[in-house]
């Protein structure tokens, strides 16, 4: 299939689309489930098109710039940070051959594109011209920087015991041996995912009782749609990574690769979606006590854990 297509429809925009509407679904049903609630029940059957109905109804909503915004900023900055997440899918390969471009430096383009994002969502909230959504971009900043260091960290860890940045050669590479051998990693990295796309215990950016809703406040309709999507997308490309670099990304017996890949998926999906209903949200500074007192000399441990692994393989 041409490059072009693959964008468009598969891994491209219109499974992005889908994916996401089938996650917004499974969330609410686990978080109901976990809570001994129904969740969506009667749009649908099953509830399964509330979502739909959700996205339609952001859709008709008023686009509202205030006066004092910079309204070109404004306007383009959640378009900006959606593309930049979105670019992300294209190094992923979900399958041998369902990729849309694989260099010898897919990992390091993806960690590249995702320490690029804290200063998109900060001018989001400095664009707006609010004092609630500038705090809430300086937030989000220090969320984001504080939990990327874990995050490259353990995914060098991974490069460095594969010996390549490739994501096709790292599944070819990966093994049972590798699995344990990289499991410290693989928690730090889910971790700090966790802490970078501000999924709970860790969304403190939108914590509507400390600061209204982040640099979110004075976004509406579409254009908050496109943010949030892109908050989204940018969960799904880490967890694809983790998959990647971890769990053995599309390998596994008798289904087709790209099945067993969304198996993976899914699985740190739940994951996710029970530490949400679960447990209470933490402060901003117990997260960044968190990241640099333990999760960061934490993963330096790791690293050096690895290269010695490495030297006596080698």
């Amino acid at each position: 299939m041409e490059a072009w297509l693959k964008a468009i429809f598969f891994p491209g925009f219109v499974f992005l689309l889908v994916v996401f509407l089938m996650i917004f679904y499974l969330e609410r049903k686990i978080l109901a489930d976990v809570h001994l609630r129904t969740g969506p029940y009667y749009v649908g059957k099953w509830g399964l098109l509330q979502t739909t109905a959700d996205v339609f109804k952001l859709l008709q909503k008023e686009f509202i710039i205030q006066k004092r915004a910079n309204k070109l900023l404004f306007s383009l900055i959640p378009f900006v940070a959606f593309l930049m997440v979105a670019i992300l899918i294209a190094f992923i390969p979900f399958s041998a051959h369902s990729y849309i471009v694989s260099t010898s430096f897919d990992l390091l383009l993806i960690l590249a594109l995702v320490t690029g994002m804290p200063p998109v969502f900060f001018y989001a909230g400095w664009a707006s011209k609010s004092k609630y959504s500038f705090i809430g971009g300086l937030r989000v900043v220090n969320q984001m920087i504080s939990g990327e260091i874990p995050l490259w960290l353990s995914a060098l860890a991974a490069a460095v015991f594969y010996g390549t940045l490739n994501h096709l050669e790292i599944i070819q590479k990966s093994s049972i041996v590798s699995f344990f051998v990289l499991l410290p990693a693989f928690l730090i990295f889910i971790t700090a995912t966790l802490i970078v796309t501000d999924r709970p215990p860790f969304d403190i950016p939108e914590a509507e009782q400390e600061i209204v809703y982040g640099f979110l406040t004075e976004f509406g309709g579409f254009n908050y749609a496109i943010l949030v999507l892109s908050k989204l997308v940018e969960l799904f490309a880490l967890y694809s990574v983790a998959v990647v670099l971890f769990l053995g990304g599309f390998k596994g017996p008798i289904l087709p690769g790209v099945v067993w890949f969304f198996i993976k998926v899914a699985a740190l999906y739940f994951f996710t979606f029970v530490v949400r209903a679960s447990t209470p949200r933490i402060r901003m500074d117990q997260l960044l006590r968190f990241c640099w007192k333990v999760l960061t000399p934490l993963a330096l441990l790791n690293l050096a854990f690895v290269i010695l692994i490495k030297m006596f393989i080698a």
